[in-house]
């Protein structure tokens, strides 16, 4: 069973853009400067059942959906660009998962420049270096 985000206002700032990247074919870049701290997309998330989740297994979507620490909902398909974001060991912005507001919220930890890709850790920590579940030559 799918759940959609609640309806009301998303928040979607000027100044990011999806754009070809060296890392992975294409990502989401700055096209302004985005100060340390500044939330840079609130985007709405899918809930997934954890059926839901080992059925993504077997699509092409399996590498775009998010972890959540939840029995109930223990993955979410997130929707404007958050599953475009490229993954680095050394991220320029964090992600939260907010359940209350069934949305993926990423902030700047640091500045980004126009013309920066803006890049997540997938392990939730901007300098984590666990290994991530995708080949090892990524940065």
């Amino acid at each position: 069973m799918l759940r959609f985000f609640k309806p009301g206002k998303i928040y979607q700032p000027a100044g990011i853009e999806i754009k070809p990247s060296s890392l992975h074919g294409r990502g989401v870049f700055a096209s302004k400067k985005i100060t340390r701290g500044a939330v840079i997309e609130t985007a709405p998330l899918i809930l997934l059942s954890a059926d839901d989740k080992d059925f993504l297994q077997t699509t092409c979507l399996f590498s775009y959906y998010f972890l959540i620490d939840n029995k109930t909902t223990p993955a979410a398909l997130g929707l404007g660009y958050s599953s475009v974001y490229n993954h680095s060991y050394t991220a320029n912005a964090v992600y939260t998962i907010s359940l209350k507001q069934t949305a993926l919220i990423i902030k700047a930890c640091k500045t980004i420049l126009p013309g920066d890709e803006i890049l997540l850790n997938y392990n939730g920590t901007p300098n984590d270096a666990t290994p991530v579940y995708f080949a090892p030559d990524t940065v």
